[in-house]
């Protein structure tokens, strides 16, 4: 039997043990034979208070007989724990990746914080969870695998340069080569189409730029201002100004030597070393096949993004940036710092967490809870229902839908990701800074918008509309037996009335 996310293997098991010490509660207790004495006393009083004695009598017995008979096929199917449930035999099918470097059950942490083995489920119920999860199964693989792009998306943004010393290091080669570089690009005007046509339009924005580290006069021109940590001093090369004796302990290196660390720790390379190295290697092969990039291209927009990203989340709300001129008040200056940190705190709010997408990544979770907590509270349920079946189809038609609610957030992330790679249909686009969700973004966050809401509508709307059909579906139900009850009770008192006027017709036919 599959599961639709690890932790509902434990939260089955651990839901269906609960049913079975809370049934033993009931049957220790006496109360689980309660309703057997209410169903006596019931059919007794309902039927001989509106009828003579003798025949109410009668009535009463047959009617205790089949309530009794009823009340016992709910316990013996429904309540009394029979079939065996261990948790080896939950699996949980993870062949599209819905829950990452997860193999199997035992894979995950809940292992060792769930003491739950096996537990015993009635008959009832465990064809329940067979058959819903058989037919949620066989939906979801009618509709294959997504990529996955959002997921990879989100995982991107949260990639961050988080060693000081290199976001040090960053800035220093921003300032001393990149700013330097740029400044003459504009003066100059190089003819550099042809690496503009191969690297995009853009590139010469982009502190590791292929058409500063490929056109003579600027990377292999300029030098770093101040020695660099890694680079041996060399006399030929560096300032011949330090006395004797005097001489740094490294050396001042070329821009492009700097970047690529032909003698040297290479800036590059440390920069993609902040990355996450597992995720990145599968989010690069990911990424090669949707846009069928190379993964030096995929790894100057990685680097791209992290600088971008670097900057963005330097310290945004100064003084040199807000409107504090004393002439003008300073009210406009407290309106100008009070929009740059809401600015900076809904970048922060979508760039870094995504509501939208913290709400898929947990439904399945919370999937897991409301479904053992329907499990564990199923023999209250049964007693107080005076073990009838109608709270039993109930029940059954609520984990049957709960349960399906994993196929419709399936095709939630097909389509999301169709969605996502209809708005970002090449690896700049895709890859560019700060574009998920941010206000700083080149649309100002209209295509983040669209996809929050797509997720929001998709994994929230899709579950609450089927459920709202499945209980619109068994109000009619419900409905139409209360119908059909209040025209057979007329017709069964009809019966007798058309029986007496039919004789009375014969005998007239006789005279």
């Amino acid at each position: 039997m599959n599961v639709g996310h690890p932790l509902e293997a434990f939260t089955t098991i651990f839901g269906w043990m609960q049913f079975q010490n809370l049934w033993d509660i009931l049957v220790f207790s006496g109360i689980a034979f309660v309703p057997f004495l209410l169903i006596v006393v019931r059919a007794f009083v309902d039927n001989y208070t509106g009828q003579e004695a003798k025949a109410g009598t009668r009535k009463s017995v047959h009617m205790m007989e089949v309530e009794i008979v009823k009340a016992l096929s709910v316990v013996v199917l429904a309540a009394q724990p029979i079939w065996p449930l261990a948790l080896n035999e939950l699996e949980f099918d993870n062949s599209c990746d819905q829950v990452p470097d997860i193999s199997n059950i035992e894979d995950t942490t809940y292992q060792d914080s769930f003491d739950v083995s096996n537990a015993t489920v009635p008959v009832w119920w465990y064809a329940t969870m067979a058959i819903s999860k058989g037919i949620t199964g066989a939906a979801i693989a009618g509709i294959g695998c997504s990529e996955d792009m959002v997921r990879t998306r989100i995982e991107l943004d949260l990639q961050r340069i988080s060693d000081p010393e290199v976001a040090q290091n960053v800035q220093r080669f921003t300032n001393e080569c990149f700013v330097r570089a740029r400044s003459r690009f504009q003066n100059d005007r190089p003819d550099v189409e042809s690496l503009l046509d191969q690297h995009g339009i853009d590139d010469p924005e982009f502190v590791g730029s292929r058409v500063y580290l490929q056109t003579e006069g600027f990377y292999d021109y300029y030098r770093a201002a101040r020695p660099v940590p890694g680079f041996d001093y060399i006399a030929a090369r560096d300032d011949p100004d330090y006395n004797e004796g005097a001489e740094p302990d490294y050396g001042r290196p070329t821009c492009e030597d700097w970047w690529n660390g032909d003698t040297g720790p290479s800036l590059r390379g440390q920069i993609l070393e902040q990355m996450d190295a597992t995720f990145w290697e599968g989010a690069r092969d990911r990424m090669s096949g949707w846009f069928g990039a190379s993964d030096e291209e995929l790894e100057d927009r990685m680097i791209r993004r992290l600088v971008a990203e670097s900057e963005v989340n330097a310290p945004v709300a100064t003084g040199g940036l807000t409107n504090a001129d004393s002439n003008a008040g300073g009210l406009s200056g407290m309106f100008s710092m009070v929009a740059a940190s809401i600015g900076v705190g809904a970048h922060e709010m979508f760039t870094h967490g995504p509501m939208m997408f913290t709400i898929r990544e947990a439904a399945p979770m919370v999937q897991s809870f409301l479904l053992m907590g329907i499990y564990m509270l199923l023999p209250i349920l049964l007693v107080l229902s005076l073990y009838s079946w109608g709270p039993v189809f109930i029940a059954t038609a609520s984990i049957l839908t709960i349960t399906f609610w994993s196929y419709l957030w399936a095709v939630s992330r097909w389509l999301e990701d169709s969605m996502m790679a209809a708005l970002h249909p090449s690896t700049s686009s895709y890859l560019v800074a700060s574009n998920l969700g941010s206000l700083l973004s080149a649309d100002g966050g209209t295509r983040a918008s669209i996809l929050n809401i797509v997720i929001g509508m998709l994994h929230i709307g899709l579950p609450v509309l089927f459920s709202m059909i499945v209980g619109w579906a068994g109000y009619k139900v419900a409905d139409s037996v209360a119908a059909a009850d209040k025209t057979t009770g007329p017709m069964a008192n009809a019966g007798p009335a058309t029986a007496s006027a039919a004789g009375r017709f014969a005998s007239r036919g006789k005279k």
